[in-house]
C-alpha cells in the first residue's frame, strides 16, 4: 500500500473534527453553565459567604425581662433585674472531649465520696438510745452546730483515704487547654490553676457549655486584644453579658430559679429553635416556666477585617431586643413579711429527726382566684451568687446539711398534715352519713381499737362528747379517731375519696416546675409500695430498702384512724393545704352549697419593657365539688372558734384580733415525725388562717419542721402575715405563740 493510500480520507477527518468540536463545545457549555450558576443563581449566597469570611461576628446578648410584683412601678417592687458585665468565655465546643471526660469522671467520683461523707455524718449524728435523744433535744442551736461540725470532721477523717484529689491543670488538662488558659491568665492576671478550677466547675455543672473565666469586668483594650488574636486565644470570646441580680437578696429565691447556658439536649428541643450554644435560658423556677417571654432576641456586631485579620474600622450592628417584663401576683411587702417571720421563727434550729438545718414554708393566696400573694421557703440563699461560683461552693451551699436552700418547701416538700387535715375527715363523715352536724362522740382521754391499740388526745385532755363544730374548736383527736375507725368499713373509702376531692394526692397545677403530688394512703397504695420494695431489693441486691415497715402488711383500720388526724403515711405540700382550705371560701357572707378550688398561680401578665400590657394570663376555672351549705357552715364555725372561742387551739395566737372586722377561720396542726416511744419529739408545726373579706380575701398556711405545737411556731407566722395584710397594729395584735396542745 502506498503512502498516499495510508492518509486519512477527507470524510473520516471531517467526522473526527466534528466529534472533537462537539466534545469541546459540550465542555465549554458545562463550564459556562456552571459559571452562570455560580454567578447568577448563587451569586448572592457566595457574596454573603465572602462577606462573612472577612467579618468577625460578636453576639450582643439581649437583657432578659425583669420580674416585678403585682404593684411594682418605676423600679419599686422589682424581684429580678439585670447587671451588664464583660465576660471572657471559653466556648464549650473548644473544650476537647478528653478534657470533658476527665472532668466529668472526676466529678462523679467526688460526688460519690461527698455522699458517703454525708451518710456517715448522719449515722454519727444518730442518737445511741432514748437517753441520748433526750440529751440532744436539750442542746442549744450553737451546741447542735458544733455537734454537727464534729460529726462531719470525724466522717471526713474516716474516709480520708478514699478522698478524690482535686484535678490539677499541670497533670490533668490537655496541652491545648493548658496553653489557652496560660495565655488568657497572663492577660487577665489570673493563675492558670485558678482558671482551670473555673473550667472544672463549669463542666461539672453543664458539660459542653461555655465557661466564664473572669469574675470582674475587663477593659476595652483587653477585649480588643483577644478579638484581634484568635490564634493565640482559640475558643475564647469576649461579650457583654447580662447577669441576673436580685434587689431583695434571698427573698423567695426558690421561686425565681436560675439562668444558665443552653445545653446540647436543650438545643434539640423545638422549644429553643433558633438558639445557639452560648446563649442563656431559664433553667429552673419562673425563669424556666416563662422563658419564652423573658428571653429577648440577641443582637450582633459585625467587625470587618482585612486579609491579615486586622479590623478595617467598618462595623455594623444589630441591637438586641430586651425581653418582656413578667408581672407576678406576689406582693413584695407581704412576701418579705412572710420570709422574715419564717426566718426568725426557725433561726438556726437543727431538725432532731434529720440532724440538718430545720426548714419551713409559708404560702399566702387569694382563695377566690388562686393568685399567690406570698410564697416563702427557709432556708434560702441569694441566687445572685450562682452567676459565678465554684462547683465545691455550690455543693456546700445546696447540701442537705445546709437545709437545701434551693429546695422550694412550699411546693416540693411533703409532710403529714396533722390536725389541719380534720376538715377532710369532717367532710367525709358528714357526706357519708356517718355523722350529722348535731351528733356527738369522742368522750374520753383515749380510745382503744382492735387489739387494744390506744389513741389519745394531745396531753391526754378530756373534751367529752362533742359535735363536729366543737371538736374542731378544741381539735379533739378522739372525736376524729372514732370517725376514722367508723369510716373504714364503708364502701368507696370515703375518707380517701374526700381527701382526693380536696386536692391531695395530685398536683395543684401551679406555674412552677418541681411540684410534688403527695400521698393518700389506702389499700392499693400499700400494695404498690410492696411492689416497689421488692423491685428495689432485687435491683440493689439488699435486704431492706425501707419503703415499707414490713412486706405484705395490708392497709388496716388502725391506719385509717391515723389518717383521720393527718398522721400515718399521709404526705402533702403547704400549697396543697392552702388550696384545700380555699375550697371553703364564700364571697359576700352567703354560704354556698359547693367547695371551690382555684388553680394557684404566680404569673399575672406580660408587659413590654416600658410597661405596656401585652398579654394577661387567663385564670383557669375553679374546680367545684358539691357540698351542702349546712355542712360548710358547721365546719366554718369550728374554724372560727379555733382562733376566737375559749379553749380554741389558736385563740392565744390571735389575742387582740378584731374578729368582727376581719373574721379569721383558723386551724392548728401538730404532726408527729419521730417515734415518741423513744422519748424524742420532733413535731411538724402547722397553722392555716383564712379571712373571707369581700375586698381582700386571703388564706395563709405556715409550717415549721421540728417546730412543736401548731400554735407555738406556725401560728405566730400566719398571724403576722394577716396582721400585715390588713394593717393591724402589732401592739394591738402581738401574734405571740399559743400553748394549746395541738
Amino acid at each position: 500500500m502506498s503512502a498516499h493510500d495510508r492518509r486519512t480520507s477527507t470524510p473520516e477527518l471531517a467526522l473526527r473534527i466534528a466529534a472533537f468540536g462537539i466534545i469541546a463545545f459540550g465542555i465549554f457549555a458545562v463550564l459556562f453553565l456552571r459559571l452562570w450558576f455560580l454567578q447568577v443563581l448563587q451569586g448572592d449566597q457566595y457574596t454573603q459567604q465572602a462577606n462573612e469570611n472577612r467579618a468577625r461576628v460578636v453576639r450582643i446578648a439581649a437583657p432578659r425581662g425583669t420580674i416585678v410584683d403585682r404593684n411594682g412601678q418605676d423600679g419599686a417592687g422589682t424581684f429580678v433585674d439585670n447587671k451588664l458585665s464583660t465576660v471572657v468565655t471559653l466556648q464549650g465546643d473548644a473544650i476537647s472531649p478528653v478534657d470533658v471526660r476527665t472532668i466529668n469522671g472526676w466529678g462523679q467520683r467526688r460526688g460519690r465520696h461527698d455522699l458517703a461523707v454525708d451518710r456517715l455524718t448522719e449515722r454519727l449524728l444518730t442518737p445511741e438510745d432514748a437517753r441520748d435523744e433526750r440529751r440532744i433535744r436539750r442542746l442549744s442551736p450553737a451546741e447542735r452546730r458544733r455537734r454537727q461540725a464534729r460529726a462531719e470532721s470525724r466522717a471526713t477523717a474516716r474516709l480520708r483515704k478514699d478522698r478524690v484529689p482535686d484535678l490539677k491543670v499541670s497533670r490533668d488538662a490537655t496541652p491545648a487547654l493548658r496553653r489557652t488558659l496560660r495565655n488568657v491568665g497572663e492577660l487577665l492576671d489570673v493563675s492558670t490553676a485558678r482558671l482551670y478550677e473555673r473550667v472544672v466547675s463549669g463542666v461539672v455543672q453543664v458539660s459542653y457549655a461555655g465557661v466564664a473565666l473572669n469574675t470582674k469586668d475587663v477593659s476595652p483594650a483587653v477585649r480588643n486584644y483577644i478579638l484581634e488574636n484568635p490564634r493565640r486565644y482559640p475558643g475564647i470570646t469576649v461579650t457583654k453579658e447580662y447577669f441576673r441580680q436580685y434587689p431583695d437578696g434571698a427573698l423567695s429565691a426558690q421561686i425565681f430559679g436560675q439562668v444558665g447556658e443552653i445545653g446540647d439536649e436543650q438545643l434539640k428541643d423545638p422549644k429553643y429553635r433558633g438558639l445557639v450554644q452560648g446563649q442563656r435560658i431559664g433553667q429552673s423556677g419562673l425563669e424556666y416556666e416563662y422563658d419564652s417571654f423573658l428571653r429577648g432576641r440577641d443582637g450582633e456586631r459585625r467587625i470587618e477585617v482585612d486579609a491579615a485579620n486586622q479590623p478595617t474600622g467598618r462595623v455594623t450592628e444589630t441591637p438586641p431586643t430586651t425581653g418582656d417584663r413578667l408581672r407576678l401576683t406576689l406582693d413584695e411587702r407581704l412576701t418579705r413579711v412572710a420570709q422574715t417571720a419564717l426566718r426568725r421563727q426557725i433561726g438556726e434550729r437543727i431538725d432532731v429527726k434529720t440532724g440538718r438545718r430545720a426548714g419551713g414554708a409559708v404560702v399566702a393566696m387569694d382563695p377566690q382566684n388562686g393568685e399567690i400573694l406570698a410564697m416563702a421557703s427557709h432556708p434560702s440563699v441569694d441566687p445572685g451568687i450562682f452567676n459565678r461560683i465554684s462547683a465545691n461552693r455550690l455543693r456546700r451551699l445546696t447540701s442537705q446539711k445546709n437545709g437545701e436552700p434551693l429546695f422550694n418547701r412550699a411546693i416540693s416538700a411533703t409532710y403529714p398534715a396533722g390536725s389541719t387535715f380534720k376538715i377532710v375527715t369532717a367532710s367525709a363523715g358528714l357526706m357519708s352519713g356517718q355523722i350529722s352536724t348535731s351528733s356527738t362522740q369522742g368522750a374520753g382521754q383515749c380510745l382503744s381499737f382492735g387489739t387494744g391499740s390506744r389513741f389519745c388526745n394531745a396531753g391526754n385532755a378530756e373534751h367529752g362528747n362533742q359535735n363536729v363544730t366543737d371538736a374542731l374548736v378544741v381539735s379533739s383527736d378522739t372525736f376524729f379517731y372514732q370517725l376514722g375507725w367508723d369510716l373504714y368499713p364503708r364502701s368507696g373509702s370515703p375518707l380517701q375519696r374526700w381527701a382526693r376531692l380536696y386536692g391531695f394526692d395530685r398536683q395543684t397545677g401551679v406555674d412552677l416546675p418541681g411540684e410534688a403530688a403527695g400521698t393518700i394512703p389506702d389499700a392499693a397504695w400499700r400494695r404498690s409500695r410492696d411492689v416497689e420494695e421488692r423491685a428495689c431489693r432485687k435491683q440493689r441486691k439488699i435486704d431492706d430498702c425501707g419503703l415499707v415497715a414490713e412486706l405484705g402488711t395490708p392497709y388496716r383500720q388502725g391506719d385509717n384512724v391515723n389518717l383521720s388526724v393527718g398522721q400515718g403515711d399521709l404526705q402533702m405540700t403547704p400549697l396543697q393545704l392552702a388550696t384545700a382550705y380555699s375550697g371553703l371560701y364564700d364571697r359576700g357572707g352567703r354560704v354556698r352549697d359547693d367547695l371551690h378550688f382555684p388553680t394557684p398561680h404566680l404569673g399575672k401578665q406580660v408587659e413590654s419593657p416600658t410597661g405596656v400590657l401585652k398579654e394577661r394570663f387567663e385564670t383557669e376555672s375553679a374546680r367545684r365539688v358539691r357540698f351542702p351549705a349546712a355542712y360548710k357552715s358547721a365546719i366554718e364555725r369550728g374554724l372560727a372558734g379555733a382562733v376566737a372561742a375559749p379553749g380554741g387551739t389558736g385563740t392565744g395566737v390571735f389575742r387582740g384580733w378584731d374578729q368582727g372586722r376581719h373574721r379569721v377561720l383558723g386551724k392548728t396542726g401538730t404532726a408527729e415525725r419521730c417515734d415518741k416511744s423513744t422519748g424524742t419529739e420532733c413535731d411538724q408545726s402547722w397553722f392555716v388562717g383564712m379571712v373571707e373579706d369581700a375586698e381582700r380575701p386571703i388564706v395563709v398556711v405556715a409550717t415549721v419542721e421540728d417546730g412543736g405545737f401548731g400554735a407555738e411556731a406556725a401560728g405566730p407566722i400566719v398571724c403576722g402575715v394577716l396582721r400585715s395584710w390588713y394593717g393591724q397594729s402589732p401592739k394591738q395584735v402581738p401574734c405571740s405563740g399559743g400553748s394549746a396542745g395541738d
